[in-house]
């Protein structure tokens, strides 16, 4: 078996080839690299990729364009199309403007690093201005992240099974797979972060260290996501500081090499960040009473995001199995796998929101750990793996049942958990999802149930009675509306009763339960609009949502909303006389 496993891990991770230019064979290195690189000798050797692969991919490309770009979506979306415009990033194309809280510098978009924008942008420009082009790139690399995902598990654990159930417990995860739906980052470091591991490890050979692929991967992460970057970046560091008298000092110092070249890359967009968060955290203050930028805000994003891991990813009862017998001799790789999700968290915490969007890069690695318990656990029992499996996937069971008691005592006691905004706020959320369910039954209705919200009825409604020109204010997701219709969209400070707009359509942001002075300025402005013109009120079929949708999965809608109250279009019929 181990002879097998060596052959297998060679045939996957063969010997270094050198790439210099040989005179007296000058195919040499492209036939060695031939060799390495088809497809078809890969999948012999791993059979399990084989189901994988069309497994991940049904999952994650059945009705990728069911539903239209959601709020988050449309605004990045918009950003990749002035890239086709301008050749750079900008928050205008010249008529339409989106996140002002991000302009620090007159215009250039600098609110998140460019790498994902330019590969959207290609293919926007390459299959039109529509949903399923914007999602395209995305939902391929999270298919190709169950590769680097099994790839980099094999080569750490030395074990196909464990590869295997790492693989499918990513292919099946339903946080990961919204990621890889949505058009936006946010799933590339699901991807980057296995690739970036599996380049840091090999600096524990004991032949010559090639430090350009950890390079290039961490510039390429770098300009996806800086954050969670940072975040692995430093458990590695842990990793190598623990564990460096496994390391030749050759190889150290091209550490510092790769360190110096990356930060060359990516120290000038730090520059930038003092100047954004300012006017960030602005907004975010002023958007919300309930968002907290407080030093009081690391505790709390730091368990809020245990939560949702324990939620949805890795259960922490199953957690003690890490520590005894069976993995102790596995210190070095448990140990990579914890500094680097626990840097993560860390990091994340420094958001204004803990959303679980900024730890996607933990994903990998605690479906790695989770099964090598699940392997480890009942090692001689292919059956008991596979019913443990079983229940991992298909239900919550093992992640919410420890917390069911807690919940009940919370339920029997809510005046000990409400004393501010934040805790009220917190504890509802932890009762709305410490119930049993089973999350991948609810992924599968929304596939085979296309899900429609008030914004799909609008951009329906608008291809058929709105003009190219027309003018239209909506208080929420204009930019989905300036992708996928021909109106021209008014901003919120451009509203003025002497120029009114066309259309006016009222998705529900003035029914937000904590109205901000911004939201009030803009309910007076259109009071003002409303009484000095006359318009015509359309009710559609589409309910008061004030979001479409959520790729975050705390709060995201497996089956189209339903509501009494309907979405108003205000359409501008002849003026009043005077």
């Amino acid at each position: 078996m181990k002879d097998q496993i060596h052959t297998a891990t060679k045939l996957l991770y063969p010997a270094h080839y050198p790439l210099e230019y040989n005179k007296k064979d000058p195919t040499g290195y492209l036939q060695r690299f031939t060799k390495v690189a088809l497809i078809q000798n890969f999948l012999k050797t791993h059979l399990a990729l084989i189901f994988l692969i069309p497994f991940s991919f049904l999952l994650v490309f059945t009705g990728l364009d069911d539903t239209v770009l959601q709020v988050d979506e449309g605004a990045d979306t918009f950003i990749s199309t002035t890239i086709l415009k301008y050749g750079y990033p900008k928050h205008s194309d010249g008529i339409h403007y989106t996140m002002p809280e991000g302009d620090a510098f007159d215009g250039i978009f600098l609110y998140r690093t460019w790498a994902p924008y330019y590969l959207q942008s290609i293919s926007l420009q390459l299959f039109g201005q529509n949903t399923f082009s914007a999602r395209l790139p995305f939902a391929i690399l999270g298919v190709f992240s169950v590769w680097s995902l099994y790839s980099f598990t094999l080569r750490w654990t030395n074990r196909k099974t464990i590869a295997f159930l790492a693989s499918l417990l990513l292919a099946t995860s339903v946080p990961a797979l919204l990621y890889f739906r949505t058009a936006r980052y946010v799933a590339i470091p699901i991807l980057l972060t296995p690739l970036l591991l599996r380049f840091y490890i090999t600096i524990f050979d004991k032949a010559k260290w090639n430090p350009v692929p950890l390079t290039l991967v961490s510039i390429i992460y770098f300009h996806t996501m800086y954050v969670e970057f940072a975040g692995v970046i430093m458990g590695m560091l842990v990793h190598l500081c623990v564990y460096r008298n496994r390391v030749t000092n050759s190889n150290l110092a091209k550490v510092k090499g790769s360190a110096i070249i990356t930060g060359l890359f990516c120290l000038p967009w730090l520059a930038t960040i003092p100047a954004l968060m300012s006017k960030v955290s602005e907004f975010y203050t002023s958007a919300s009473p309930l968002v907290d930028t407080s030093w009081w805000r690391f505790p709390k994003h730091f368990f809020a995001f245990l939560f949702q891991i324990n939620n949805y990813i890795f259960p922490f009862i199953l957690a003690p199995f890490l520590f005894i017998s069976f993995l102790r001799h596995q210190r070095f790789q448990v140990s990579l796998l914890l500094f680097c999700s626990m840097s993560v968290l860390i990091t994340a915490s420094l958001h204004s929101i803990p959303l679980m969007q900024y730890i996607a890069a933990c994903i990998p690695m605690l479906f790695i750990l989770l099964a090598m318990i699940v392997f480890h656990l009942f090692e001689t029992s292919v059956a008991r793996q596979s019913a443990l499996l079983l229940v991992l996937i298909f239900t919550n069971l093992v992640h919410v049942g420890p917390l069911l008691p807690l919940k009940q005592i919370v339920k029997n006691n809510p005046e000990k958990f409400v004393a501010t905004d934040y805790s009220k706020n917190a504890t509802k959320t932890f009762l709305r999802e410490t119930n049993l369910k089973s999350v991948f039954y609810l992924y599968w209705q929304e596939l085979t149930h296309r899900y429609q919200g008030p914004l799909d009825e609008l951009v329906r409604f608008f291809e058929t009675h709105g003009e190219k020109g027309e003018t239209c204010y909506i208080d929420n997701a204009s930019e989905t509306l300036v992708l996928l219709t021909e109106l021209t969209m008014i901003r919120d400070k451009d509203l003025d009763f002497r120029s009114p707009p066309d259309w006016i359509v009222l998705r529900g942001n003035q029914r937000n339960p904590h109205p901000s002075e911004v939201i009030l300025k803009l309910k007076e402005k259109l009071n003002t609009i409303f009484s000095a013109h006359n318009y015509e009120k359309i009710v559609l079929n589409a309910p008061v949502k004030r979001i479409n949708n959520s790729y975050d999965i705390q709060i995201h809608r497996f089956r189209s909303p339903t509501s009494s109250e309907k979405v108003h279009v205000y359409r501008r019929i002849a003026e009043k006389q005077g």
